[in-house]
């Protein structure tokens, strides 16, 4: 019988076949080259008032009667007392000569006894 007609195919040789996809040749990001132009640095005349006072009269005016949604409170400064601050900053002084006293202690213990 013909092997062709049962449906079985005899494999070539191995050289002959390549199971591998092809390797596509890197495609290699390149800098373009950069486009200097040359420019004074300045505005146009009267740039300022042509584009800025179109800006202003665009500007819708807040309809009367509409009161702002997010209002402002007004705050109150606190009374700052000379008494109070030396207070504050006596409480201060003796808890950082407390903290350097419990430190240099704890270091005595661990390391200098």
């Amino acid at each position: 019988m013909d092997d062709k007609a049962n449906g079985v195919v005899e494999a070539a040789d191995d050289e002959d076949l390549s199971t591998t996809a092809p390797n596509p040749r890197p495609n290699v990001w390149k800098m373009p080259e950069p486009v200097f132009q040359k420019t004074s640095g300045r505005l146009p005349e009267r740039f300022e008032t042509k584009f800025f006072a179109e800006s202003e009269t665009q500007e819708s005016p807040k309809p009367v009667g509409t009161s702002d949604p997010n209002p402002i409170p007004q705050v109150e400064q606190p009374v700052k007392s000379a008494t109070l601050r030396i207070v504050l900053v006596l409480l201060g002084v003796a808890a950082m000569i407390g903290f350097l006293i419990l430190f240099l202690t704890i270091l005595y213990f661990f390391f200098l006894r």
